[in-house]
């Protein structure tokens, strides 16, 4: 065969791969000693996180993340998270499936508790992420951040001249998986970008030519587990976390569903 063809080819192949769902980042895995390959963790101890079988009875593995309050704050915060090793998005189209279970003991306290995100990449500035699912209360929300301007001319960017805005997307149900399916486009550009978000089978959130994220260093990536941003207010925080799923440009969100706990909507 044609050398140049072979290239080809084979170009074509890796493109199909990434164009559906991304099985090189993230994702399924089967053993433990898988972990370190897939994920990068942040936590006080690695005893606070483990796999463990699906509480709501199916046959899945999924992660038990835990914080205490007694535990050493890691990059400012007490928090317990996995995010996928080599994951980063400056523009363009990326699919993101998160999906959290909250346990029955589950404590209802106004103290925020961040369960997913959608972080920026920066070298020195300090800005909360574009996309965050939090819980307050018994409150579950979407937390968007944004900024337009350009730091590399020189313009400054901090939280205080960021846009924020917040959504609500449910009364927090105990002992049930809430699985997120998110279609961005990232950009930071004025007038582009675009954000699909689906919560248990239904659209609940989208933007289209609105900016959702800021200019970035090595790209934007999706994390989940347990961030306490400030004081806990509760000894403990327990929750379990699916796999963390990517999809490419051509992925679609049927593709993205079927591979979350809430597969069946």
């Amino acid at each position: 065969m044609n050398h140049s063809l072979c290239i080809f080819i084979m170009f074509l192949i890796s493109e199909i791969a990434f164009g559906q769902i991304d099985t090189r980042l993230g994702g399924k895995i089967i053993f433990q000693q898988q972990f370190n390959e897939r994920y990068a963790v942040n936590s006080a101890t690695p005893e606070n996180i483990e796999m463990v079988s699906d509480p709501a009875g199916s046959e899945r593995t999924v992660f038990r993340m835990r914080v205490r309050d007694t535990d050493r704050k890691v990059y400012g915060g007490i928090r317990t998270e996995i995010s996928p090793q080599r994951e980063y998005k400056r523009e363009g189209i990326r699919w993101y499936a998160i999906s959290v279970y909250f346990p029955k003991d589950w404590e209802f306290h106004p103290y925020p508790a961040i369960v997913g995100q959608l972080h920026t990449s920066q070298k020195t500035v300090v800005v909360s992420p574009p996309v965050s699912l939090v819980v307050k209360g018994d409150n579950l929300d979407l937390e968007l951040h944004s900024n337009t301007r350009d730091m590399e001319k020189g313009e400054v960017v901090t939280k205080e001249n960021s846009t924020r805005q917040i959504i609500r997307l449910d009364k927090l149900k105990l002992e049930k998986w809430y699985c997120f399916v998110m279609r961005i486009d990232w950009s930071y550009m004025p007038g582009m970008g675009s954000f699909k978000l689906w919560m248990n089978g239904d659209k609940v959130y989208e933007t289209i030519n609105t900016p959702n994220s800021y200019q970035t260093w090595l790209g934007n990536y999706p994390k989940a587990g347990i961030y306490m941003p400030g004081m806990m207010g509760v000894s403990e925080r327990t929750v379990y976390i699916d796999f963390i799923h990517l999809g490419g440009a051509r992925t679609g969100y049927e593709d993205m569903q079927k591979l979350t706990p809430c597969q069946h909507k």
